[in-house]
């Protein structure tokens, strides 16, 4: 009887034709579910998680103060990717340009008027119903994008409009040198009209 060579060679490629059988018992491991595979996935979970969170909440800057409430005051500014964030401001602010009329649980359309529809997370979420936050006699520069309505001194070169409020809603025919009405629901119900400074209203 002979002993076979033994081979102490440390690079020879191992033999796989005579591999040892998998245990009884154990299901073998795919040869491509290594650990740099388990590795690449486990990354890959955690940044599509990551996304879809910073997705939620990049509709929305959420503050120190928490979610606005009914009666709140803010102002919005477009970020990156073009999202829209919310600013928690008080009401007498110059930056405050809208305040919250309702909120609502879902993907709610908001009372009829023209109001911003702006929704909170994804999914369940929130929708806040925003009105321009303006008296009689102010003045505001920047209707043409929620994102940079602005209240300004009526004496302020960059001023576009002055503000009158009308008790009810869709007096539009009393807004007659209005270039621009809003109407709200409510309550209270009114309408805005928005003239040149110059324009009587």
């Amino acid at each position: 009887m002979t002993t076979p060579p033994f081979d102490d060679n440390p690079f020879r490629s191992p033999d796989y034709a005579t591999a040892p059988p998998p245990m009884p018992g154990r299901q073998p491991v795919p040869h491509w579910f290594t650990t740099k595979v388990k590795v690449t996935l486990t990354v890959c979970v955690v940044l599509a998680l990551a996304v879809g969170s910073l997705g939620a909440w990049g509709l929305s800057r959420v503050g120190s103060t928490g979610t606005p409430s009914d009666g709140d005051c803010l102002y919005l500014s477009r970020e990156s990717g073009d999202r829209i964030a919310y600013h928690h401001v008080g009401c007498s602010s110059d930056r405050a340009s809208y305040k919250v009329e309702n909120t609502y649980r879902g993907a709610i359309a908001c009372a009829s008027g023209d109001y911003v529809r702006f929704r909170l997370g994804s999914g369940a979420g929130e929708t806040l119903c925003l009105a321009l936050n303006v008296r009689s006699g102010d003045c505001v520069r920047g209707l043409d994008d929620e994102t940079t309505v602005t209240k300004v001194s009526c004496s302020d070169p960059a001023v576009q409009e002055r503000v009158q409020i009308l008790s009810g809603y869709g007096r539009e025919d009393e807004c007659e040198r209005a270039d621009k009405v809003l109407s709200y629901a409510g309550p209270p119900s009114r309408t805005v009209c928005l003239a040149p400074p110059g324009e009587s209203i």
